[in-house]
């Protein structure tokens, strides 16, 4: 199971890279684009899954050690988020000039979080956002795809969702201590 939750993980790379490269193809490629975000959330919600397992099902009392991918996904899930930014970029959708501001101020406060997850997710939020609301101003039916997606992967994931968001609380409330 590690290894196909492994393999789950690598997958988003390849989605990453996928992403960036279709922004060469301009605007058009944007229900492409979406098609994969979905795909690689996908996989990152069963990747967690098969992760999860694998470890409940190990010997009592024994644990089963993160693979070099399982200690990257964080990592990783960031990468593909900002892929879809680079493909919002080089496509035309977003002026490249506020992007590069973006990403200075979400690097300036990443550093001064020390490398802070959360810091991170606040940041990265807009951009996991940005392609849904540019596919509703540009593709409706794409948007109202992606949305769909979203309610069943709550509706089948909300204990999970739950846990994350008190994870990125926590993780606030422990910057506020230092």
């Amino acid at each position: 199971m590690k290894k196909i939750a492994d393999m789950l993980t690598a997958s988003r790379g390849l989605i990453a890279g996928i992403i960036v490269l279709l922004g060469f193809g301009g605007r058009a490629a944007l229900p492409a684009v979406i098609a994969l975000i979905i795909i690689g959330w996908t996989t990152d919600i069963l990747d967690g899954k098969l992760a999860r397992r694998a470890r409940t099902q190990s010997e009592p009392g024994g644990s089963i050690e993160n693979s070099w991918l399982g200690e990257h996904d964080f990592t990783i899930d960031m990468i593909m988020v900002f892929a879809s930014f680079v493909y919002l970029v080089v496509a035309g959708f977003i002026v490249p000039e506020l992007a590069l501001g973006y990403i200075l101020l979400a690097a300036l406060f990443i550093l001064w979080s020390s490398g802070s997850k959360s810091v991170t997710e606040l940041f990265a939020f807009p951009l996991v956002a940005l392609p849904l609301i540019i596919a509703y101003s540009e593709e409706s039916w794409v948007a109202y795809v992606y949305i769909g997606w979203v309610i069943l992967a709550l509706i089948l994931g909300w204990q999970r969702f739950i846990g994350v968001v008190r994870e990125f609380i926590d993780g606030v409330k422990s910057l506020r201590k230092t």
